[in-house]
C-alpha cells in the first residue's frame, strides 16, 4: 500500500514533465522577436560577410533604399553533427526556390570550435573539415562562415544542440529560431514566414 501511494504521485509527476516538454517544443525559440545580435565572420573563401551589409535596424537613417535589405537565414552547424547535413541539404533547395529574391543563406561552421573546445572528446578533435565535407555531399552552394572562437555562436545562445536555425527579417528582427532538425518547420513554417518577410 505504501509502495503504491508513493508510486502514483511519482507518475502524475513524471508525466507532468513529459507535457510541459512537449508544450515548449511548439513554443517560439528563445530569441524570437528580439534583434539579430551583429556578427562580422570570415568566409571559408576568406572573405568578411557581417549582418550590417544586408539589414538595418527601422530607424536608421545612414541605411540605403529600403529594396536593398535582404532576409537572411542563418544556419549554426559542424561537420560531425548528422541532423545539421540533412537541414544543409534542405537549406540548399529552399535557396534554390528563392533564387533572384532578396534573401540571404549563410551557414555557420562551429566544427573548429568544438575541435579546440573540447580537445578529449573523440566525435570533435577527429571531425572532418567542413569544407571537405560539404563537397563530399555536394552541399557547397551557400556561403560557410568561421566561427572557430564561438563568439557569435555565443551572442545567439548556441550550445551543443545542432542545428540551430534563425530567419531574421530586412529590419534585423529575430523572426524564426530552431533549435534541432526539423525539416517539415523548413516547408511548413519558414517558407510561408519569408514568404511574408519578402513581401514587406
Amino acid at each position: 500500500m505504501k509502495i503504491r501511494n508513493i508510486f502514483l504521485p511519482l507518475l502524475i509527476f513524471t508525466l507532468s514533465l513529459v507535457n510541459t516538454q512537449a508544450k515548449e517544443t511548439d513554443a517560439p525559440g528563445p530569441l524570437v522577436g528580439s534583434s539579430a545580435p551583429h556578427w562580422s565572420l570570415k568566409t571559408s573563401k576568406g572573405k568578411f560577410e557581417h549582418l550590417g551589409k544586408y539589414s538595418a535596424f527601422k530607424n536608421d537613417q545612414k541605411w540605403k533604399e529600403s529594396n536593398d535589405r535582404k532576409v537572411i537565414v542563418l544556419s549554426f552547424f559542424a561537420s560531425w553533427c548528422q541532423p545539421c547535413i540533412k537541414e544543409i541539404g534542405e537549406l540548399h533547395k529552399l535557396k534554390e526556390n528563392y533564387a533572384g529574391d532578396q534573401i540571404e543563406f549563410f551557414l555557420v561552421n562551429l566544427t573548429d570550435f568544438f575541435r579546440h573546445r573540447e580537445k578529449d572528446t573523440k566525435k570533435y578533435f577527429e571531425a572532418p573539415s567542413a569544407m571537405e565535407f560539404l563537397q563530399e555531399k555536394g552541399l557547397t552552394d551557400i556561403t560557410v562562415l568561421e566561427d572557430p572562437t564561438g563568439r557569435t555562436a555565443r551572442a545567439y545562445g548556441v550550445s551543443d544542440v545542432l542545428p540551430r536555425l534563425f530567419i531574421i527579417d530586412k529590419y534585423r528582427t529575430i523572426k524564426m529560431d530552431e533549435t534541432g532538425l526539423c525539416s517539415s518547420c523548413l516547408v511548413d513554417v519558414a517558407i510561408p514566414l519569408i514568404d511574408g518577410l519578402l513581401a514587406e
